[in-house]
């Protein structure tokens, strides 16, 4: 990454939508310890890409949330387990999202660097049946990404939330704190939260 820099004027936005490659950058501010955002939902056209349409990464001072790929070892694990999205499993598998489909976004800026995505990442999955829609809205502010997603899934497939963090979390009923991250679920009312060791997965790569 390239140093900061010591010189020039600060952008007036504070977020940058490349509609181009479907990639979100969102901050609160331009100082040093703001909360900072990525989001994903566009073209998936490349073989090598990977399967992250809907998944954010969150900073703020070090990572809060961000891709598991970047702790392994070769750093080109593609699947949609590694992802801060909505998994989906039919029969133990995942449902993979498809080359060839574009997502999409539309991004709402509020007040104060303050803003909405409303995300269709019902493409990705090219008309597989196992997941008949997902729809995804973040509203992020000064301390706080709240993520909200609707969904329809066939007959036998499970939908998981999930978000990969640099450090163990904590579970206290429908709470996880992983270093300064506070993770809360507002719905469902029976949502049970577990976590995974990555180590447990491979150690040569994870």
């Amino acid at each position: 990454l390239l140093p900061a820099g010591g010189a020039g004027t600060q952008p007036t936005a504070l977020f940058h939508h490349a509609t181009g490659t479907g990639a979100l950058f969102a901050r609160r501010s331009w100082t040093a310890d703001a909360l900072w955002l990525s989001f994903v939902a566009g073209p998936y056209v490349e073989s090598h890409a990977h399967q992250d349409q809907g998944a954010f990464n969150l900073f703020r001072n070090d990572w809060l949330a961000v891709t598991e790929n970047i702790f392994t070892h070769s750093g080109i694990q593609q699947g949609a387990e590694v992802h801060n999205v909505v998994r989906f499993t039919s029969n133990g598998t995942t449902v993979r999202q498809r080359e060839g489909t574009t997502s999409t976004m539309v991004v709402t800026p509020g007040a104060n660097g303050a803003l909405t995505v409303d995300a269709d990442l019902t493409p990705s999955y090219n008309g597989n049946a196992a997941v008949g829609q997902w729809r995804r809205r973040l509203d992020f502010n000064a301390s706080r990404l709240r993520v909200h997603d609707t969904f329809t899934i066939g007959a036998g497939v499970q939908a998981t939330f999930q978000v990969n963090t640099p450090v163990q979390p904590f579970v206290n009923g429908r709470t996880a704190s992983a270093g300064s991250l506070l993770v809360t679920v507002i719905e469902p009312a029976d949502a049970t939260l577990s976590v995974l060791d990555w180590r447990t997965q491979g150690s040569s790569e994870y």
